[in-house]
């Protein structure tokens, strides 16, 4: 009972305590609570993202097992995620090549180099006629070192000094010519891409229910919606250019600009302290003992 219900209630009450006193307080040790904090915050959602990861494989290995409905997107699921662990932590790509000397042959140099970067001669030769101590890197990662061999080998072919060279791990994340970053932009963005399209479906439905006139809130919802809309796109202006001056203000795409800058920022800030103001009400209720729904009690 004691490690179960009163511990952690202490734990929270102290923690939070602390955390809530240390925004009234800029001093040491407390103005530099909230950056060990969100320390802790990363160190722990590290472990949750080990246990989502191991929770993922059970349920979707139990699927593929049990050959139920849809079990292939699962293989398709764990294929990624398997995939996506070889490419962090096992290959890499990103070779690239150091040219430290361009040569006597410095036009073919410029024009090999120029082939592989899709670039005009002259900005080749702008850029590479002067290289510095440490020579300079020819920005075309190649995914697999054979590429950059292959490159290099063309290059020191025409008389110039080069080196063979791969992006460090951790670099590898983010560098292009990588497999992970192929695997990002090529396979997860396209992904997410298609997801948030088919969101424009839902949008759509949802705004058909919204917009139909059952009262007055309704109907002032159509309305501004449709300003919005039309005031948005090239139409909203060729329908209200013939308005005089003195009417400029229901121009519809000055209209819609009022709309958006003021009702609209007003409702957002509205349902903005509406949350903090909910935030504050939790967060008091779990530090003081009254939530207890992180210990599993209702």
């Amino acid at each position: 009972m004691l490690l179960k219900r009163y511990i952690p209630l202490a734990i929270v009450f102290l923690v939070g305590s602390v955390t809530l006193i240390s925004w009234f307080i800029p001093h040491r040790p407390f103005g530099s609570l909230e950056i060990h904090s969100t320390q802790w915050f990363d160190i722990i959602a590290s472990f949750a993202m080990i246990l989502g990861a191991l929770n993922l494989l059970k349920l979707q290995g139990t699927k593929i097992v049990q050959r139920r409905k849809g079990w292939l997107y699962s293989v398709a699921a764990v294929s990624g995620f398997f995939l996506t662990l070889v490419f962090a932590f096992l290959m890499k790509g990103g070779h690239y090549v150091v040219i430290s000397e361009v040569g006597s042959n410095s036009a073919e140099v410029y024009q090999a180099i120029g082939d592989q970067l899709n670039l005009p001669f002259g900005v080749v030769a702008g850029q590479y006629e002067s290289l510095s101590e440490n020579g300079k890197t020819i920005p075309k990662y190649f995914y697999t070192e054979r590429g950059a061999r292959a490159f290099e080998s063309d290059l020191n072919s025409l008389g110039a000094m080069t080196a063979h060279q791969e992006v460090a791990w951790g670099g590898h994340l983010q560098g292009s010519g990588t497999y992970f970053h192929w695997l990002f932009s090529y396979v997860f963005t396209p992904l997410s891409a298609t997801m948030f399209a088919l969101l424009a479906f839902f949008v759509a439905s949802a705004s058909y229910r919204a917009f139909k006139i059952r009262n007055v809130e309704a109907t002032v919802l159509l309305v501004a919606g449709v300003i919005l809309m039309i005031g948005r796109v090239p139409l909203g202006h060729f329908l209200t250019s013939w308005f005089p001056s003195w009417l400029q203000w229901l121009h519809l795409p000055n209209l819609q600009e009022w709309i958006y800058q003021y009702p609209n920022v007003a409702g957002a800030r509205a349902i903005m302290i509406g949350i903090a103001l909910g935030l504050v009400g939790t967060s008091l209720r779990v530090i003081l003992g009254i939530e207890k729904s992180f210990m599993g009690e209702k």
